[in-house]
């Protein structure tokens, strides 16, 4: 069994989105079309993010000791993870001059309620900004998703979002209804909602006064829904939830059975930890629950 670090939800996941251009052709992202799911999905590493350079906060030792100080670099993953086979020799992080790095440490934590286990923490020092910054993560090690087969991520690869550049969401699905109020450490969505949307952002987002999203950005999140007659309508969430937790996810709590293929959000409302606003972002969602 291999282990892990893990830390309380104290801990707000960073942020990243966008491809390195430098980033040669052998560093090119990468899947591993031989694993899939039972859905036919690819094992793929979403996103990486270079979130915080020499920057973490005296709190992260209880990530691992002497985190603080280190780099801190979110990874999103197109499946939940098998914990149990999560560790920090799994990555390798190359720098812009090609020097290769592994992680100091590794943790699933603050993103743990169900369907969130795909993002992982990776602490340690993968480079400085600007003139060596990492440029792609790869999973090296025997990596599996948690389903029943498990996939196994091993191989592939993604670009680093430099760390001048603010969250964008990667990921957003639909959560299955025995899910909407489960009591976890975060919010719910009310009684009476007809769907949820989980949207994953490829790091911890707050306002830029620090406080959680609340009604201002409930208004500014739009779903495009398909309707019975083929057309297609734009709406708002009628709430938020999963709030107060400190991860990378956001419930969007719909009033319509109406199903939902798309999301998006405007520029210049939500930071990352290192202060970066977000772009404009927008996720098609990736598919319908039963």
């Amino acid at each position: 069994m291999k282990t892990f670090f893990c830390a309380g939800g104290f801990f707000v996941a960073l942020g990243l989105a966008a491809v390195n251009p430098a980033l040669a052709a052998d560093q090119a992202p990468s899947n591993n079309p031989a694993a899939v799911n039972v859905s036919d999905q690819e094992a793929r590493l979403v996103s990486a993010f270079f979130g915080l350079d020499n920057d973490l906060p005296f709190g992260a030792n209880r990530l691992c000791f002497g985190a603080s100080g280190k780099d801190g670099m979110p990874v999103v993953f197109s499946h939940t993870l098998d914990p149990d086979t999560l560790q920090a020799e799994d990555f390798e992080v190359v720098t812009q001059s090609g020097d290769v790095r592994t992680p100091k440490c590794v943790t699933l934590r603050p993103a743990q309620d169900p369907g969130e286990l795909r993002t992982v923490l990776l602490i340690g020092e993968f480079g400085d900004s600007p003139d060596n910054p990492p440029v792609s993560v790869k999973v090296v090690g025997d990596l599996l998703s948690d389903g029943a087969p498990p996939v196994n991520f091993n191989g592939t690869r993604t670009n680093v979002t430099p760390l001048v550049a603010g969250p964008s969401m990667v990921l957003a699905e639909p959560v299955p209804e025995s899910e909407w109020t489960r009591k976890t450490s975060s919010t719910s969505c009310p009684k009476g909602v007809k769907q949820v949307i989980r949207v994953t952002w490829d790091g911890g987002v707050r306002r830029p006064d620090g406080d959680e999203p609340g009604e201002a950005e409930r208004e500014l999140y739009r779903v495009t829904v398909k309707r019975p007659d083929g057309s297609s309508d734009e709406i708002n969430p009628v709430a938020l939830a999963e709030l107060e937790d400190t991860d990378n996810n956001h419930f969007l709590c719909l009033d319509t059975t109406d199903p939902a293929v798309a999301i998006s959000f405007p520029a210049g409302h939500l930071v990352d930890p290192n202060k970066d606003m977000n772009p404009d972002t927008r996720i098609t969602v990736s598919r319908v629950v039963n």
